[in-house]
């Protein structure tokens, strides 16, 4: 039930110029696919043997409290886990939302067939067994936003049949500030800018924390409506992108066969990165990996003043002014 550290990216912070010490916080972050009721190549079913399974709610427990982790977020997750995680982690608030029976439209019900013999909570009422999740460490405030996405671009292959996915955002307070917590799982039908768009009109002027299987890779010119520090025309900042001058596009992979397509992104008017690592759980659980990694959170202050990295980083002030243009 241990795990193991196979990558690590971690972000050495300049702290010239920056906020002091005093004015800033910092929230721990893990997302994580967990390939639950399978995939069309069949691997998820191949790995989720009865004995993985049976050690699939501690293993994960232990991943969050272990980091002391303050917002953690699960893809293709089966509802049956949810229950399994909440006698794990008592202390932490699990928010639900599901939006396909099974593993997708015209799936037979895997949740159910994988996940009845460690519980008999396998469906909530609406009998939505497939999903996403959030567990926030102090709670959530008021409704979360549960949203069935809709296709906005055309697929890759003409003719593909669309299984549309979802987001689902809460409040809650991470740290000293209130914030939305929001976790994203979108294919190549679904665009980064239809996610960033719901998730400002539901958070007003709030901090958000925006996580989630993107299915595209950094340098993906969609990604592009997501970046902010110079790096896009976006308005957020990635866990494991370099800070100042050298800020990119990058990570580790967070898949199997290699890819960086799982992300922790957050506004960049109210973090900076702190830091990355991707983790490998022992026995291997999912076709992904999970990603963790600590955010720096900065002190309330006018948000039209761009943020902490504005006035401390010399090159991307210029980025940013000449993007206004």
């Amino acid at each position: 039930m241990g795990a193991f550290v196979a990558g690590v990216a971690v972000v050495a912070l300049v702290v010239a110029g920056l906020p002091s010490a005093a004015d800033t916080y910092r929230v721990n972050v893990l997302t994580y696919n967990v390939c639950a009721a399978g995939n069309s190549a069949g691997t998820c079913v191949r790995d989720l043997t009865p004995q993985r399974r049976r050690t699939w709610a501690g293993q994960v427990s232990a991943l969050i409290r272990s980091r002391d982790v303050d917002v953690a977020s699960f893809t293709e997750m089966c509802y049956a886990q949810v229950g399994l995680l909440r006698r794990e982690l008592p202390g932490y608030r699990l928010v639900w939302y599901g939006y396909a029976k099974g593993g997708g439209p015209g799936r037979e019900d895997r949740c159910r067939t994988l996940w009845s013999d460690l519980t008999p909570d396998t469906a909530p009422p609406d009998g939505k067994t497939f999903g996403m999740a959030l567990a926030l460490k102090n709670g959530a405030e008021g409704p979360p936003l549960r949203r069935l996405l809709r296709a906005d671009h055309a697929p890759a292959v003409p003719g593909e049949t669309i299984h549309p996915r979802g987001l689902l955002c809460a409040t809650g307070r991470v740290g000293p500030r209130r914030s939305v917590c929001c976790v994203t799982h979108i294919s190549d039908t679904e665009t980064p800018r239809q996610v960033t768009g719901l998730v400002s009109a539901y958070a007003r002027n709030a901090p958000v924390i925006l996580t989630g299987d993107f299915n595209r890779e950094p340098g993906h010119d969609q990604l592009t409506d997501v970046y902010g520090m110079g790096l896009g025309d976006g308005g957020y900042t990635e866990v494991d992108a370099e800070s100042c001058g050298v800020a990119r596009r990058g990570g580790e992979p967070t898949t199997r066969g290699g890819r960086k397509i799982d992300y922790i992104f957050a506004t960049e008017a109210d973090y900076r990165p702190g830091g990355a690592e991707v983790i490998r759980t022992d026995p291997e659980l999912s076709d992904h990996l999970a990603l963790a990694g600590t955010l720096i959170g900065t002190e309330p202050r006018p948000r039209r003043d761009g943020g902490p990295w504005r006035g401390s980083c010399p090159a991307y002030a210029r980025r940013r002014r000449g993007r206004r243009r």
